[in-house]
């Protein structure tokens, strides 16, 4: 996919969700999302091997505000509000899930429930909101 036509697909907030992508294309995700403006974030999960450092890791890199409660809940109460980010849409990228999802599976599975939910939840707004999951 070309640089013009990957910026254009992000452009779509119908088109958004959750996507495991090679880690090689990062870069291309990151271009894309510059040349629409939007918020991009890359969150490196490789330390983590529990919902809470999840959660400490994603409120760092979002920097969540202090009323972040360090739960799912709170999370998705987080990722579908963003209002102190504001942006005409959003891209995370995440690296390093692989210690995460093989010791926490369930939370795992959780977590990328929540980012599929709060993508649907921006759709809505027609706010384009991402999630990649990059695996080696």
């Amino acid at each position: 996919m070309t640089a013009t036509k990957l910026a254009a697909t992000l452009a779509e907030p119908a088109e958004a969700g959750v996507f495991h992508l090679p880690l090689a294309k990062a870069a291309d995700i990151a271009a894309a999302a510059r040349a629409n403006r939007f918020r991009a974030v890359r969150i490196d999960l490789a330390d983590c091997d529990d919902k809470e450092a999840v959660l400490a890791a994603m409120g760092s890199a979002l920097e969540f505000p202090d009323w972040f409660g360090q739960n799912w809940d709170a999370l998705t109460d987080c990722l579908t509000d963003l209002s102190w980010s504001q942006a005409p849409g959003y891209v995370l990228v995440f690296s390093g899930t692989g210690n995460f999802a093989s010791v926490a599976p369930d939370d795992f599975d959780t977590l990328i429930e929540i980012l599929s939910q709060a993508s649907a939840s921006w759709a809505e707004l027609q706010v384009p909101f991402w999630a990649f999951v990059l695996e080696p």
